[in-house]
């Protein structure tokens, strides 16, 4: 009995998903802390990693990972490429407003993925008391740990296993631009439109053209 590529894959999936599920089930990797639970930073200098522990199911993680799963890639990349610009944006947020500096960073991280959205719903909140939600609230990946874990998994096999494997099987990724591709300025043949240019182009194919034979 030979296994198909196919099924081979599945098999890969299938023994990663057991894998990592067995290792979350083993420890408390499920166990987020509660809002409640979140530690207080005033006291820790700007920019201090004492809070970083790069763990998407912790609420109390203020690592670059926060940044990117609250707000994504343009408040990560202010924070990764212009890190003294972020870090006194999230002080003067907490010497203004006297919160925490998870409260501050999360403001910040908003403010620097949207601005002037930013702007206008802290002016909605204090003129007209409107309520957009705890800055601090857990994310999607914490709302929906299990889920979550499965579609990250899913995405790894699919894209770095499955895809690759199967382009394989097909010959592999061809580029047609290279060997003239693009065309701009196909001609009429007995078989359709074609490339002069072309590798293997046939000359006497061409349909009414008066430079065909020449």
């Amino acid at each position: 009995y030979i296994q198909s590529p196919i099924h081979f894959s599945m098999l890969q999936f299938r023994n990663a998903l057991l894998g990592i599920w067995f290792f979350a089930a083993s420890g408390d990797a499920f166990n987020s802390p509660s809002l409640k639970s979140i530690r207080p930073s005033v006291g820790l200098k700007a920019g201090s990693r004492e809070s970083w522990t790069f763990n998407p199911l912790d609420m109390n993680d203020l690592s670059p990972l926060d940044t990117l799963l609250r707000r994504g890639v343009i408040p990560l990349g202010v924070r990764l490429f212009n890190e003294e610009k972020y870090e006194d944006a999230v002080s003067n947020y907490m010497q203004k407003d006297g919160c925490d500096r998870a409260t501050a960073q999360r403001n910040m991280d908003a403010f620097f993925n949207d601005p002037n959205g930013w702007v206008v719903n802290q002016g909605r909140m204090r003129d007209l008391g409107e309520d957009y939600g705890d800055i601090n609230g857990k994310t999607g990946v914490q709302k929906r740990p299990i889920f979550s874990v499965i579609w990250s998994i899913f995405t790894f096999w699919a894209f770095f296993i499955f895809f690759p494997t199967r382009i394989a099987e097909l010959g592999g990724v061809n580029p047609s631009l290279p060997d003239n591709g693009y065309c701009r300025y196909p001609v009429q043949t007995v078989d359709g439109l074609k490339c002069k240019d072309r590798k293997g182009f046939q000359f006497n194919s061409i349909i009414n053209d008066p430079n065909t034979f020449k």
